[in-house]
């Protein structure tokens, strides 16, 4: 089954936000709310949006039939209708939007021979229950009150190579509330603090070619977001230098306690379960200076049955996290870079410790890999500037680290725990030291602990073998230093004339 496209999903969200959540640019009467509105929805081309009728009786404007119609480079298409839309001026300067509770939209993606995938269309809906927004403020400098007691996007029909395929879908958001806002100046800024109590999500799907089952639902509890927006104020001109020409975003979310429970069946037989987690949040950061972004999850736990084994899988982890940065623009100064990793305290069920270790030879220990890297590097080009994309593609280097600090790194398993940090620092004028590489200068210091008994386990367990083993216990003895049973230290380091060290003793 392939109806379920990314850029189908990514492109039905812009148009939700654009046309119905968010087309939100206002001004302080009805007639000027609405005007803005078209101004910002013809950013989509001047036959992209239609409207059915407007009138104006007393202080109420109303908008029928407001629909859209845009089609993708690969002729896929994304069509819908709003019935109504209003605007009522309250008599003291603010201005109440209301609109239909149900928003249809339907997406259809042509056959790609190239693939083999067929056409498809999704009938979505967007449906609310009781929102309004509120606009108050000056022209140019608006702020929007947003409440509505449920805001669902659903799905209503997915049909593949003309037939229905039997699926429901689901993501809705209860007890919304918050604001967000516009200003105009020499660029649009828009600020969003939005909430909600809890976020229910739904998929019930069944592949017909092979009659594969999925089924995933869950419910998570206090879920805010927040984003800061920059956008030129008419991105239309030239899309693909919107963020050359200013456009920028800073947001994310934050959400308490979330459950979830899925089944999954195929040709293998089924599998079923539910995981949990305490908390997560998201950060992301994008303009044509840098790309960030930062996630977290915390007590995440996992219980699964399946046809497949024997015995249940029950895994928990009591951080997970992703943390990435790096510029885009070229820049005089270097510029900061970021890359972690956070696996902390991963456990596993003795049932599956018993299938590779049924003697108990090592210790059955959480597991754990957490990896904080940072430093700044200079972009040589403007990654974001589509006039700069071939010759950065055929550049031998296209950028250059000027320096990398190990903040922290540990691994722990089976008894064994490695832990370390140190920092570099990059000559990229030098590349004849080591050959092809910029020349560093620093230290790395390391502390191995249990490593010697954890290959003792491995090899008793059989899933090492003695021979291969023999070379890693040569390479821990050339670079490492005995400090007590089984700990062990190393300090790798190259020098400012390109000496390198390990434990003080020359290697180059």
């Amino acid at each position: 089954m392939t109806a379920f496209k990314p850029n189908l999903a990514v492109s039905a969200t812009a148009l939700l936000v654009a046309l119905s959540a968010g087309p939100a640019f206002a001004d302080v009467t009805a007639q000027q709310v609405w005007d803005d509105w078209k101004a910002q929805m013809g950013l989509y081309g001047e036959d992209a949006v239609t409207i059915g009728s407007e009138s104006q009786e007393g202080d109420v404007l109303t908008v029928t039939d407001l629909g859209f119609d845009i089609t993708g480079e690969d002729g896929s298409t994304a069509t819908g209708n709003l019935p109504e839309l209003v605007f009522t001026e309250n008599g003291d300067g603010t201005v109440t939007v209301t609109m239909s509770e149900e928003y249809p939209i339907t997406i259809t993606t042509p056959a790609d021979p190239g693939t083999g995938s067929e056409a498809s269309e999704i009938a979505l809906a967007l449906r609310q229950n009781g929102m309004t927004m509120t606009v108050s403020g000056d022209p140019g400098a608006l702020t929007y009150d947003v409440a509505a007691a449920r805001y669902a996007v659903e799905l209503d029909r997915l049909s593949e190579g003309g037939s229905d395929v039997p699926a429901e879908a689901l993501l809705a958001f209860n007890d919304v509330s918050g604001r967000y806002t516009s200003n105009t100046g020499t660029m649009r800024d828009l600020g969003y603090d939005l909430g909600a109590a809890s976020m229910d999500l739904l998929i019930d799907a069944t592949n017909p070619e092979d009659g594969s089952h999925l089924m995933l639902s869950g419910k998570v509890n206090t879920v805010a977001t927040q984003a800061a927006v920059t956008l030129p104020l008419d991105p239309a001109t030239d899309p693909e230098m919107l963020l050359m020409n200013g456009m920028a975003v800073d947001g994310g979310y934050t959400t308490a306690n979330g459950s979830y429970m899925f089944e999954m069946t195929d040709s293998s037989g089924t599998s079923s379960g539910n995981f949990t987690t305490q908390g997560s949040e998201m950060s992301f950061r994008l303009s044509k200076d840098a790309v960030a972004y930062n996630s977290t999850a915390k007590n995440v736990a996992l219980d699964v049955t399946t046809s497949a084994m024997p015995m249940p899988i029950t895994a928990s982890i009591a951080q997970y996290g992703i943390t990435f940065e790096m510029p885009l623009s070229k820049t005089q100064a270097p510029a900061p870079w970021a890359l972690g990793l956070n696996l902390t305290d991963l456990a596993l069920n003795e049932e599956i410790w018993g299938m590779f270790d049924p003697q108990g030879l090592l210790p059955h220990d959480p597991a754990s890999l957490v990896l904080d890297m940072t430093g700044t590097a200079t972009l040589l080009f403007d990654a974001v500037d589509p006039a700069q994309a071939e010759a950065m593609a055929a550049a031998e280097m296209p950028a250059q680290v000027n320096s990398a600090d190990l903040n922290d790194l540990r691994i722990t398993f089976g008894g064994a725990e490695i832990t370390g940090s140190g920092a570099f620092t990059f000559d990229n004028s030098d590349l004849t030291t080591f050959p092809g590489v910029p020349r560093p200068a620093g230290a790395v210091d390391l502390q191995l602990n249990g490593v010697n008994g954890l290959i003792d386990g491995l090899v008793a367990l059989g899933l090492l073998p003695e021979d291969q083993v023999m070379g890693a216990r040569m390479m821990l003895g050339a670079f490492t230093t005995p400090v007590g049973d089984d700990q062990l230290t190393s300090r790798i380091e190259v020098t400012e004339d390109g000496q390198l060290l390990a434990n003080g003793q020359r290697l180059q």
